[in-house]
C-alpha cells in the first residue's frame, strides 16, 4: 500500500488511471517519459537495472545509460487558497493530474506563537520598556499565509520537475471585476461611486445599510459587526460577509447559543 507524497504538507497523489503511471529518472538523475510497461518495469528492477527511489508516485532510477531524448512536458497548474488542480500533457497524453489541499491553519498556528513569546517576555523581561513598531517590513513582503500559498505552488512545480521533463508551466488566474458583476454597464469614473462611497469605514457602511439596528432581530442598541465566515477560515472583510448584531447577540454567536440564519 502506498501512501500520498508530502510536499510541505501539501497532499500529491496522482488520480484516477494515472496512478499506475510509472515514472523514471536517468542515470544522471533526469526525468524521462512515465511509462505503462509494468512488465518491463518489473524486468529491470529484478535484474538489477532501476532501483525505486519513491513510492508516491511511483518512481524508478534507472542504473545504465540511456537516450537523454524525451518528449516535451507542459504542466498546467489551476492555482486556489484551499485546493490546487494539476495536470501535465505531452503532444499525445495526460501524464499526471491531481487535486492538491493546501493547509488553511497558518494564520492560527501564527497567533499561537505569539502568544507564548508573549508569555515568555513577560517571564524573563517584565520590566522591559515597551517598544512599537521597530519591525520594517522588507520590499515584496507578503502575509505570512499568503506567502506560505504562494511557495507552495511553487514546491509543486518543483517537486514535478523531478520526474517529468517540463518544458512549460502553464499557470490559470481567473481576475474578475466584482463591480461589473453588480453593474454590467459600468465605465470610467463609475468605479470609484460604489456603495460605500462617502462613508468612513466598511463599518459605517453596514450599520447603515442595516438602518443602525440587528440584522437578525432588528432591535436596536449597542451595535457590532459580526464576521458569516471567520477571517481565519477565508472569509473577508467584504460588506457581503459582514452582519451587523447587537452586542448580546454576537456574544451568544461565540459561545454557540446563537446561529445566523442562513438566508443572511
Amino acid at each position: 500500500m502506498t501512501s500520498p507524497s508530502n510536499i510541505g504538507d501539501e497532499l500529491l497523489t496522482p488520480q484516477g488511471g494515472l496512478h499506475h503511471m510509472v515514472y523514471a529518472i536517468s542515470q544522471q538523475g533526469k526525468p524521462l517519459v512515465p511509462t505503462k510497461r509494468h512488465g518491463k518495469v518489473r524486468r529491470l528492477l529484478k535484474q538489477g537495472l532501476a532501483k525505486v527511489v519513491k513510492r508516491e508516485p511511483f518512481t524508478i532510477q534507472l542504473l545504465y545509460d540511456t537516450t537523454t531524448y524525451v518528449q516535451p512536458v507542459t504542466v498546467g497548474i489551476d492555482i486556489g487558497s484551499k485546493t490546487v488542480g494539476v495536470s501535465a500533457i505531452t503532444d499525445k497524453k495526460e501524464v499526471f493530474s491531481s487535486e492538491i489541499e493546501l493547509r488553511t491553519d497558518i494564520k492560527d498556528l501564527l497567533c499561537e506563537r505569539r502568544e507564548y513569546r508573549q508569555l515568555r517576555r513577560y517571564r524573563k523581561t517584565r520590566y522591559r520598556k515597551a517598544r512599537f513598531l521597530n519591525r520594517r517590513k522588507p520590499e515584496g513582503w507578503l502575509a505570512p499565509s499568503l506567502r506560505w500559498k504562494v511557495d507552495a505552488h511553487i514546491r509543486i512545480v518543483n517537486m514535478l520537475s523531478k520526474i517529468l521533463p517540463i518544458s512549460k508551466v502553464i499557470v490559470e488566474v481567473a481576475p474578475f471585476d466584482t463591480q461589473k458583476i453588480l453593474n454590467p454597464d459600468i465605465q470610467g469614473e463609475e468605479y470609484q461611486n460604489g456603495v460605500q462611497k462617502g462613508f468612513w469605514d466598511v463599518r459605517e457602511y453596514c450599520l447603515w445599510r442595516a438602518g443602525y439596528k440587528s440584522e437578525v432581530s432588528g432591535k436596536k442598541g449597542v451595535l457590532e459587526v459580526h464576521h458569516i465566515v471567520p477571517r481565519s477560515g477565508g472569509g473577508t472583510d467584504n460588506p457581503s460577509n459582514l452582519i451587523v448584531l447587537t452586542a448580546q447577540e454576537h456574544k451568544a454567536i461565540h459561545e454557540g447559543r446563537l446561529k445566523i440564519p442562513k438566508s443572511k
